[in-house]
């Protein structure tokens, strides 16, 4: 069994780290699909366009295998009208490739032979090997294991002759596999030690040089590299010597992306553990790969797991729970269509009835793994690949028959131009007449058309230009009103974020007089209702200054930068959220220096020091203390509002000052927040010609600091 499930690994799991397209970023392959697809409407080089169907066949190998059928399909058909020879052995390669993940293994194995005949002609050893790497994929499906063998060696002659890297590695873990199901221990693990070598190398010579994407690639190959060399001791008791390759795979796992192979290599360890005996080991690792394969929908490697896991229940003499997995096993294999380990899946129900006393189950189970055996043999996929060589063989007969035939019609028509040697010389000088005629008229004729045709060209070109210039003009239109509309949205959310502040000091003081009017005296009543005007006042001073936001935005306004005493302008920044501070009883400790004097536009830096003030309202204890604090560095003051509140996250503070990832939370009273208060300080600050910055620990209050240019007379 273990020999099938290594044989699985190999060359389902190379196969997905080298198919056709990369999954690091799928987004890009739609966008270069969606590119060429609006290139080859106006396209006029059919050539061109073929290789723009090839290519598009190419990327959606990796996303849709029906659409790389349907184009590869379209560059056959336009290459075979063309006669474009080249193009149409690699659409035929594309489509070999699509038809193995779509399981037509035998049409496969027709396109990768059509097109390996061009690609010889032609001596293009690099699709050649592409060919032989996908022929040699098929015959692992076969009953001979030797013509797999003998493939996978043609492909690795390629693969050294190109110096190509990942190719050998790949070849040499194919033939390991091969050797493995021949029973040649010495020989499969002289192959994966040499994929295990070979990948190490690269890894530690192109680790600087490529994206941190192909290294968890290349790490998911070495991994299973040492996984079939671990798997291949552990069927031969090589206990000992398959530890080393397992504690390799637990140190690159952490360094796989890959769901897909990190289930693979949790069975593989869960197969070790359960070699050694080591039980709770085998289950936790049977227990991860489980989870993989359901979040994931991977049912055949599902299928596995929970063959794996009834074998684990056997060894452990749990016949009962052994079978209910070996029937989910058996189940869920017949559900898709999974048939190779039918035998061994029965011949452990078979035994695991025994145990428990159910003999006539225990002598069925026997029956169907008898069965099973015999109907593998028979499987459609044993025979293609005879039925293919044999139809080859009969079109190379045909082929020599051909090429027999046509040389003896040669002979004969020389032997008719030998007895006719004078009249064929007279045709022949009336024939070169003519063509000189001929020639003289098309050449005369060709160049007037010559002339109409660069006109035309010169034409199309133009009005290709023309087209080009009038998409990009549309693009930046477009992209100038994504931008309108996001300054839009932006301005609506930070008018309800900053009106929110005075408006609960002026609802709270209305709520507390509304409902305990006679609870106080004239003078309190008084002092409230001052409250609420000074709120109501400052209430509109902030809609002025987010009137003058918007104004900036549009840039119908310009900052008028004059000396300012900083302590004045930041009283008057905070007066009007001084009320909401009262309500949550926090106490305001302003040691803002009187003397120093700051360059910058008075009315953007007010919003920025009210809306920091009010943030740290928002996010301080009642009954806490916020500081106001300055101090010189250079020729920049550094103003600081430092709060005891609740503080911050590193992962909040990473996306304080992004609008991408707008950042709400909610107040210590609840407060709502739109989360842009912080970007439309950072915007007003850098237009000051400062900066600002926040340092805070969760739990210990935040500080957030901004800087403006002092004023050169001070």
């Amino acid at each position: 069994m273990r020999k099938v499930l290594a044989l699985t690994i190999i060359f389902i799991c190379i196969n997905f780290l080298t198919g056709f397209a990369s999954t690091q970023d799928i987004n890009q392959e739609r966008f270069q699909i969606d590119s060429l697809k609006e290139v080859n409407q106006i396209e006029t080089n059919q050539e061109q366009i073929v290789d723009n169907y090839n290519q598009i066949a190419y990327l959606f190998g990796g996303i849709n295998i029906d659409s790389s059928l349907v184009y590869s399909s379209k560059g056959i058909i336009l290459a075979k009208k063309i006669n474009y020879l080249h193009g149409l052995a690699v659409s035929h390669s594309y489509q070999g490739r699509a038809l193995i993940e779509a399981g037509k293994l035998k049409l496969s194995m027709e396109n990768f032979d059509k097109a390996l005949i061009q690609f010889s002609l032609e001596g293009d050893s690099i699709n050649m090997l592409d060919c032989y790497s996908g022929i040699s994929y098929l015959a692992s499906y076969g009953s001979s294991q030797l013509k797999s063998l003998n493939y996978n060696l043609k492909a690795l002659e390629f693969a050294e002759k190109l110096k190509d890297t990942s190719s050998l590695s790949t070849r040499y873990n194919n033939i390991g596999a091969i050797y493995k199901r021949l029973d040649n221990y010495d020989l499969a693990l002289n192959y994966f030690q040499k994929s295990i070598d070979l990948e190490q190398k690269i890894i530690s010579r192109e680790q600087k040089k490529i994206s941190k994407e192909q290294l968890a690639i290349n790490v998911g190959s070495l991994a299973i590299s040492y996984s079939n060399a671990g798997v291949l001791k552990v069927e031969h008791q090589k206990f000992k010597e398959a530890e080393s390759d397992y504690q390799k795979i637990k140190s690159l796992l952490p360094k796989i992306n890959s769901e897909y192979v990190r289930s693979y290599l949790f069975l593989s360890l869960a197969g070790y553990y359960n070699g050694i005996n080591n039980f709770d080991s085998t289950n936790y690792y049977i227990v991860r790969a489980r989870k993989i394969c359901i979040e994931n929908n991977y049912q055949h490697i599902l299928v596995r797991v929970y063959r794996q896991q009834g074998e684990t229940l056997l060894k452990q003499k749990q016949y009962r729970e052994s079978i209910y997995f070996l029937d989910k096993c058996l189940n869920l294999s017949d559900s898709i269509g999974l048939h190779e380990e039918y035998p061994e899946i029965y011949k452990m129900s078979a035994e695991a009835y025994s145990h428990i006393g159910n003999h006539q189950k225990a002598y069925n189970s026997l029956l169907k793994a008898n069965s099973a055996i015999d109907s593998l043999k028979s499987e459609k996929v044993t025979g293609f690949l005879v039925e293919f060589e044999e139809q080859k063989v009969k079109n190379e007969q045909e082929q020599q028959q051909l090429k027999l035939a046509l040389k003896n019609q040669q002979v004969e028509n020389t032997a008719i131009k030998m007895r006719n040697k004078f009249i064929s010389a007279l045709l022949a000088i009336i024939f070169l007449i003519l063509a000189i005629v001929i020639v003289v008229f098309y050449f005369l004729k060709s160049k007037k058309n010559n002339k109409i045709l660069k006109s035309n060209h010169k034409l199309i070109k133009k009005q290709k230009l023309l087209l080009e210039e009038n998409i990009q003009k549309l693009e930046i239109s477009e992209e100038n009103l994504q931008k309108s509309n996001a300054t839009k949205d932006i301005f609506f959310s930070i008018i309800a974020h900053d009106l929110k502040s005075p408006f609960s000091a002026i609802l709270g003081f209305n709520d507390e007089l509304a409902l305990h009017y006679n609870e106080y005296s004239d003078d309190e009543r008084m002092e409230m209702i001052n409250h609420v005007g000074n709120a109501s006042k400052s209430t509109y001073s902030l809609l002025e200054n987010l009137l003058t936001w918007s104004r900036s935005q549009s840039g119908a306004i310009q900052l008028h930068k004059e000396a300012h005493q900083i302590k004045s302008l930041i009283n008057e920044s905070i007066s009007p959220n001084l009320a909401t501070a009262e309500l949550k009883k926090i106490n305001v400790v302003n040691n803002i220096d009187d003397t120093q004097m700051v360059w910058a536009d008075k009315e953007t830096i007010k919003v920025v020091v009210s809306n920091l003030f009010s943030n740290a309202i928002k996010f301080c204890n009642s009954g806490g203390v916020i500081y106001l604090s300055c101090k010189l560095n250079k020729n920049m003051l550094e103003i600081c509002t430092r709060d005891t509140g609740i503080g911050m996250s590193e992962q909040i503070m990473d996306g304080l000052f992004n609008i991408e990832k707008n950042v709400q939370r909610e107040g210590t009273n609840e407060e709502k927040g739109t989360g842009l208060g912080l970007i439309l300080c950072q915007e007003f600050v850098h237009k000051n010609d400062g900066q600002i910055w926040v340092k805070s620990k969760l739990g210990e209050g935040s500080a957030m600091y901004f800087s403006l240019p002092v004023h050169q007379s001070n």
